[in-house]
């Protein structure tokens, strides 16, 4: 059994901590109570200084905070929004539970950080961070798409966005004012509000957070002018001979100058190797771009320990992994009837027809 002696260590004053006594001894820990607490190592002094960092001091840079900016949960993000679009691109009938589990990292993202900043917990980079991972090319599609479904247009998402999806349609219109209300709010000045840690928002970020998370890529075309040419060159000129090569199926004999909708449904069904660089792979590729560059520039003690929030982020990726799987399958076929493939097979026809396997006509690209 414990001794009375083990109770009171440290030695305090029996009114310390009382919020009664506002005498110094009461309130003030003395060397010895810090002694106590064997701070010997950086690290374990960095963990007390990041459990309560002052506003004013920045000695140590932005404190982790790994719920919201941890390996786990960026890679957990990426990973889920990435599956999320494959599948509504391709297999949007498997969609439905990749669609609540990126509505549930996109809600937990920004509630999160709503109910942090309100309480002073929550610094203006990781702010941005949860923003900038909540906003994901996956969810701007999302967003389009609930608005055409609701205009009463055909939607590859009428399975999650058709008529009567009433409640699937709100959670994700109601994420779109969040998402806006709490970036406007992260651009207010230290004057109006002051996030945690805000001295570091001027002597790391130079009060310009928020560039550093959306325009790296833009700064990468500036310092490397000659690759940024080459990506968006090479993405004109593939899309250019698509629309040439694709011009009767686009056109026919109608007079119509630029038919957006039936050349972008026309390319994907001829080309769907190129939709996929367009729609998924150079979008996402930005998006992961600015969001490492900031966090390793502005906090790059980032790092995963086992939190609940980090393990959570882990597990919802599981239904999306799980979906990704059955795609697996159909892989194959859907790269061998590719039109540069079947280019350098000397083969003109599509070996592979969608009626053979109509749950993945959309991945042998011969569904709109």
């Amino acid at each position: 059994m414990a001794s009375l002696t083990e109770f009171q260590l440290p030695p305090h004053p029996s009114c310390f901590g009382d919020p009664t006594n506002t005498s110094s001894i009461c309130q003030a820990p003395s060397a010895a109570m810090i002694d106590f607490l064997n701070i010997t190592t950086a690290n374990v002094y960095l963990e007390f200084y990041c459990n309560n960092p002052p506003s004013d001091s920045c000695a140590f840079g932005f404190c982790p905070n790994p719920d919201v900016a941890s390996p786990a949960v960026r890679y957990s993000t990426y990973f889920t929004s990435l599956v999320a679009a494959i599948l509504v691109i391709y297999s949007p009938e498997d969609v439905i539970s990749s669609f609540f589990a990126q509505l549930l990292n996109v809600y937990s993202l920004i509630v999160a950080a709503v109910v942090s900043i309100m309480g002073h917990n929550l610094t203006k980079m990781h702010s941005v961070v949860a923003l900038s991972l909540a906003g994901s090319p996956l969810s701007l599609y999302l967003v389009v798409y609930v608005f055409l479904s609701i205009l009463g247009k055909q939607t590859r998402l009428r399975t999650v966005f058709g008529p009567g999806m009433h409640l699937n349609r709100a959670l994700v219109l109601i994420v779109l004012p969040l998402w806006i209300s709490l970036f406007i709010f992260t651009l207010l000045p230290p004057s109006v509000y002051q996030f945690q840690q805000a001295a570091c928002d001027g002597v790391i970020g130079d009060h310009h957070i928020h560039s550093l998370f959306f325009m790296p890529f833009i700064s990468f075309f500036m310092v490397y002018p000659h690759a940024g040419a080459a990506i968006i060159g090479s993405l004109l000129i593939m899309w250019g001979i698509a629309i040439l090569l694709a011009r009767k199926s686009i056109w026919g004999e109608e007079n119509e100058r630029f038919p957006f909708i039936r050349i972008w449904r026309t390319i994907g069904q001829r080309y769907p190797l190129l939709h996929f660089y367009s729609v998924i792979v150079l979008p996402s590729s930005f998006w992961i771009f600015d969001i490492e560059v900031g966090v390793a520039y502005l906090s790059p003690r980032e790092k995963f320990t086992p939190t609940y929030g980090q393990l959570l982020a882990i597990f919802v990726t599981i239904p999306p992994f799980i979906q990704l799987c059955t795609l697996v399958p159909g892989l194959g076929r859907w790269f061998a009837d590719l039109w540069w493939v079947r280019l350098l097979t000397c083969r003109l026809t599509k070996r592979y027809s969608s009626k053979e396997d109509p749950t993945r006509a959309v991945l042998l690209g011969n569904k709109s």
